[in-house]
């Protein structure tokens, strides 16, 4: 069984390795959750530390989502002149000077201020760029195995950085540490100059946005469960270790690496057509791992326990949602106006989660509580995870003849752009 599963997963690597945009993206990703690792994923702990409370934290992300919806539309002045890629490299470049400012706010001021427009600017300009990239360079037929392959990549990234991060930002200083990430991030931009433009269309085909409906639905609350299960639960890891850098770096590193392995093991039955059961399973596993996080009380070794054993389900969430996501880009009319108009679903839910968290805190509510806001969002998620995906496990029915069809394909050229 072991080694059917080595051959297995051999295969998938395989796979993984024969697309070349996919190879450079996944080189690029690797550099932007190294910086991430470095600097994004200590900022709720970091702003703690400083003296912000959880409630003026929550706000903060809440500006940045608000602001980051507010400058959506600027997607649409830069890419028609840049061009997809430049456009992408520009939002990498502005993500990284978001990673050094960050080093310079010790309190409410001018720094946090330049902080969030930077984050948000740069968030705008790359995401909706990087999933329409990997939504239409992918293979549909193994886009289960190419995200969960992405996330080994991530992995690697996500055990080094904070670990590094950590030990970095205790003995030298946010300075060193938050900088170090914009170096990584500023890296991150050479792979995508090779890559493939993706296909854009001047003009909006009909059905541009109406294809989006339901994703946007499920990308909102992504964006409710991710804001919810992931700064809440950093503070409360954060406030349990008292608040030691190094510590919370080597237990997120620990807990990026079980994730992965759970990634591996799943992204590969998505591919086999059993996304309802695995859909499924996610929800279970989602809802246990937010239930225990919530109920572990604040005890070092057992919220340790809880992070690394919990992480498991984070391996299994994203190839989940972002397969069924790539999966609904690239059948969409254009692949681009979806990936913007779900990204603005994505805002709406976080900002919500954030402005009712921020309000909880105020009132005297705990950080435990703040998580429990996700679990009903799971309830509704799932339903649209196995409706977004009925059309797709009859058209992957069988792999090997859609992979067969995929080899002939024309390569994708580049258009004129909006």
């Amino acid at each position: 069984m072991i080694l059917m599963w080595v051959l297995d997963s051999v295969g998938t690597a395989m796979s993984f390795f024969t697309n070349a945009n996919i190879n450079r993206l996944a080189v690029h990703t690797t550099l932007h959750e190294l910086a991430n690792s470095l600097s994004g994923l200590f900022s709720a702990v970091y702003l703690l530390r400083v003296g912000l409370s959880p409630a003026t934290i929550f706000l903060i992300f809440a500006a940045i989502y608000g602001l980051r919806f507010a400058l959506r539309p600027m997607a649409f002045t830069i890419v028609p002149v840049l061009g997809l890629r430049w456009t992408l490299v520009l939002g990498t470049i502005l993500i990284a000077s978001q990673y050094q400012l960050l080093g310079f706010v010790d309190a409410i001021g001018v720094e946090l201020a330049l902080y969030c427009v930077a984050a948000a600017a740069g968030q705008v300009l790359y995401w909706t760029c990087y999933h329409t990239f990997f939504s239409t360079l992918g293979d549909a037929e193994h886009r289960g195995s190419q995200v969960g392959m992405r996330q080994v990549f991530i992995a690697a990234a996500g055990v080094v950085g904070p670990a590094v991060g950590g030990v970095v930002l205790a003995t030298y200083g946010p300075l060193a540490a938050f900088g170090a990430a914009a170096v990584a991030e500023a890296a991150a931009a050479l792979p995508l100059i090779r890559m493939t433009e993706p296909p854009l269309a001047r003009i909006a085909p009909t059905g541009s946005y109406a294809a989006a409906k339901s994703s946007i639905l499920l990308f909102a609350t992504d964006g409710w469960i991710t804001s919810s299960s992931f700064w809440a639960w950093h503070i409360i890891m954060f406030q349990a270790i008292d608040q030691r850098y190094e510590t919370f770096g080597g237990v997120m590193a620990v807990a990026t690496l079980a994730g992965a392995i759970g990634g591996m093991l799943l992204g590969r039955m998505i591919d086999l057509g059993h996304m309802r059961r695995v859909a499924w399973l996610n929800a279970g596993l989602v809802a246990t791992g937010l239930l225990a996080r919530a109920l572990c009380g604040s005890q070092a070794d057992i919220v340790i326990a809880v992070a690394i054993l919990s992480a498991l389900t984070g391996g299994l969430y994203v190839p989940v949602l972002m397969t069924t996501i790539y999966n609904q880009a690239k059948q969409a009319p254009c692949a681009f106006r979806f990936q913007f108009a779900i990204e603005g679903g994505w805002d709406i839910g976080a900002i919500a989660l954030c402005v009712t968290a921020a309000a909880m805190y105020a009132a005297g509510g705990s950080s435990q509580a703040v998580l429990l806001l996700a679990v009903p969002m799971i309830a509704l998620q799932l339903p649209l995870l196995i409706l977004l995906n009925r059309a797709g496990e009859r058209r992957f029915e069988n792999a090997a003849g859609a992979a067969a069809m995929a080899r002939v394909e024309a390569p994708i050229r580049r258009r004129q752009e909006l």
